[in-house]
């Protein structure tokens, strides 16, 4: 292959991708430099390379960029540069000095760690670039040196890689001893589980997650489906690059991006077959019939091969089903021990009926409210006198301490501000949390000014507020509407607030009481005539509700819908602080409103949901405008039709006593609807 891609390859590419992305609709995608040490090339190139695809595909379509280098080659001018071009970096280094130079000399077999430390050390002051590390296993290093060694450096992520290996080609030292790498990960796991649990470890956090019946982040564990195409120097396609391990020309696929369309190679039989491996009826009798089977799902494919075919146990076979026993056990332990949890501290009074109809909620709702409040301040006043001990954050935490103690209560609750604090505490112990796109999310001092400098005084409802935590956890997933539509839209929530109003003032005061924030937002990759709304309990209090549908703004009824869905999502949050409704072993279902499995949880929120917005369609078809009068009898149809299948599948999934309480009480509910059965 040529070292380096022509300006004609690059060119062809950036032209296929943009035709790709407008074929398949995409509204997102990732490029990955990869190489060798794709620096060679020089940062030039790859910044410009950036541009190019940025400005081939459009701004309809966001692109991400990401590149693996071993960071020989990191500087600060370099990582300005990328910085600026907004490509994240993931380092290779395999653990401290003596273990990255058993495998990562230079070509004279010199170490190259203090090299690779310096760019170590360089991206570390890059925190909006910096993705993590990526470490090759070799079980000769002791795992509590390696956590010593990671635990110190505190690296946004963490990943273990297992050597590249296959049946003709054995992990190396294995022969020797044929349980190190079986020994080493249930070791590493062990520890990782009970000292290490805030370093994030991509490897065992994804097999937590497919243990726990979530999709897999890594093509280690689980099933899954083939996304990835790569594109060599010379413009050929190829599979998953890791598959040249098992024969020359395995990852060979027809065309280049100067003769063939993406769709076509993507559709190709190359790829099919690739897909195909990926599913159960891909794996060999011996996977079919074990145990693990769903949470291992056959393993790495190129970990598969034996000369002939990938219709084989992985090579790590023995290690994967010992480290999935092992950590299935650990966690059968930790719920055993940890049963009691699964009460609730609501008092014996507390009348689920009530709580349920705002009507009658009043008393029980503010309980929840003021409860949650002393926790958030609780929690803020920690995280203020952490700022303190910070020299870039204490005059700003200092300014706002002496606003006084009515200030800061009524700032704790705000869910900007809940969001903030969550981060600043994690820091505290450092931890960190991440925004859904895995970026690490590092509280500011800039933050605290602009807190310190509020007016004193009841805020109401903040509708489209410019408040940069509100929108933090989200990533670049949500795409928040501009100024301009926020102003034309703020007419849109009064009328839909006096819509509810006018309707049940109960439910008008209920929301008000329990919701802080609302925020406008557009989800850019779903049809632009939907709309779209969510909560999420990280920024618990606030609404995030589109405003516009294709060129206009929404009718205020479907505003009203919106609000009622997501604060009922929020006045459900409230009442799972106290207890978990649902068991935590309890595997994901089918929810009639989702193409996905969910979680039995995020069902019971859709029933709580749901049987709300159909008493709010019922006076839509009764006394709404007449051109809304086949919208609310579709709705009404849907939600009794899901409502009936929601019901039917809570019921024979494993819930708390709370949980099964509150199905009771919403059944009941929906019963006495009209038009119920």
């Amino acid at each position: 292959m040529p070292k380096t891609m022509s300006a004609e390859v690059r060119k062809a590419f950036a032209s296929r991708l943009s035709e790709y992305t407008k074929e398949a609709a995409l509204k997102r995608a990732v490029i990955v430099f990869h190489g060798g040490e794709p620096l060679l090339a020089g940062v030039d190139t790859i910044v410009s390379f950036a541009g190019e695809l940025r400005a081939s595909v459009g701004t309809e379509v966001k692109l991400e960029f990401a590149m693996q280098t071993n960071g020989l080659l990191l500087s600060n001018t370099t990582l300005d540069e990328l910085e600026r071009a907004d490509v994240s970096v993931s380092l290779s280094l395999d653990g401290p000095r003596w273990a990255n130079d058993l495998h990562r000399t230079s070509h004279k077999g010199r170490s190259s760690f203090d090299r690779v430390m310096a760019g170590y050390r360089l991206l570390q002051q890059r925190p909006a670039v910096f993705a993590g590390v990526i470490a090759v296993i070799d079980p000769s290093v002791a795992p509590e040196e390696l956590f010593a060694f990671f635990d110190e450096l505190r690296p946004p992520k963490l990943d273990f890689l297992l050597p590249d290996a296959h049946h003709l080609r054995q992990p190396p030292g294995r022969d020797q001893l044929p349980l190190q790498y079986q020994e080493w990960l249930i070791h590493a796991f062990d520890l990782w589980f009970d000292r290490y649990p805030h370093l994030p470890v991509r490897t065992f956090e994804a097999l937590l997650d497919v243990a726990a019946g979530l999709p897999s982040a890594t093509d280690a564990f689980g099933f899954g489906d083939v996304n990835l195409l790569s594109i060599e120097t010379d413009g050929s396609y190829h599979d998953l690059d890791v598959l040249k391990i098992v024969r020359d020309g395995a990852t060979a696929l027809s065309g280049t991006v100067l003769d063939a369309a993406i769709s076509a190679v993507a559709t190709s039989p190359g790829i099919e077959a690739h897909r195909a491996l990926l599913r159960k009826d891909g794996l060999s009798a011996k996977c079919l019939g074990c145990t693990v089977v769903e949470i291992c799902g056959g393993g790495s494919v190129p970990h598969r091969y034996d000369g002939n075919s990938f219709k084989n146990p992985s090579v790590y076979c023995d290690e994967l089903f010992a480290l999935i026993s092992h950590v299935k056990m650990r966690l059968t332990d930790g719920l055993s021990a940890g049963m009691e949890d699964l009460s609730s501290r609501l008092p014996p009074d507390f009348d689920l009926a009530r709580f349920e109809l705002a009507e009658t909620s009043e008393s029980a709702v503010q309980f929840l409210i003021e409860d949650a409040r002393s926790t958030y301040l609780t929690r803020f006043r920690s995280a203020l006198e952490y700022a303190l001990r910070r020299d870039e954050l204490a005059a700003a935490a200092k300014a706002l301490i002496e606003r006084g103690e009515g200030f800061l209560t009524q700032l704790a609750s705000e869910p900007g501000v809940v969001a903030w604090t969550r981060a600043m505490l994690a820091d505290a112990v450092g931890s960190m949390v991440h925004d859904v796109d895995g970026k690490p999310l590092r509280a500011d001092g800039e933050y605290l000014g602009a807190l310190a400098s509020r007016k004193v005084g009841p805020r109401g409802l903040a509708v489209a507020e410019d408040d940069a935590w509100l929108r933090a956890p989200f990533g670049d997933q949500i795409e928040f509407e501009p100024q301009r539509i926020a102003v034309e839209a703020m007419p849109l929530v009064h009328d839909a607030l006096e819509i509810v109003r006018r309707w049940r003032p109960a439910l008008a005061d209920e929301l008000m009481r329990a919701c802080r924030a609302v925020q406008f937002v557009r989800d850019p990759s779903a049809d632009p005539a939907k709309i779209v709304s969510f909560s999420d309990d990280s920024v618990p209090g606030a609404l995030f509700v589109s405003v516009s549908q294709g060129q206009q703004l929404i009718d205020p009824y479907d505003l009203a819908d919106s609000l009622v869905h997501e604060h009922r999502h929020q006045k459900l949050y409230l009442l799972e602080r106290f207890g978990p409704t649902v068991s935590p072993t309890a595997p994901r279902v089918v929810s009639p409103w989702r193409a996905d499995l969910r979680p039995p949880s995020g069902l019971l929120h859709a029933v709580f949901v749901f049987v709300e917005l159909k008493r709010f369609w019922a006076h839509v078809l009764e006394a709404g405008p007449q051109y809304m009068r086949e919208r609310a009898l579709n709705q009404l149809k849907d939600t009794d039709r899901n409502l009936e299948l929601g019901f039917a599948t809570l019921r024979t999934c494993s819930m708390t006593p709370l949980g099964n309480a509150l199905i009771e009480t919403l059944d009941a509910a929906r019963r006495q609807q009209p038009g119920t059965a």
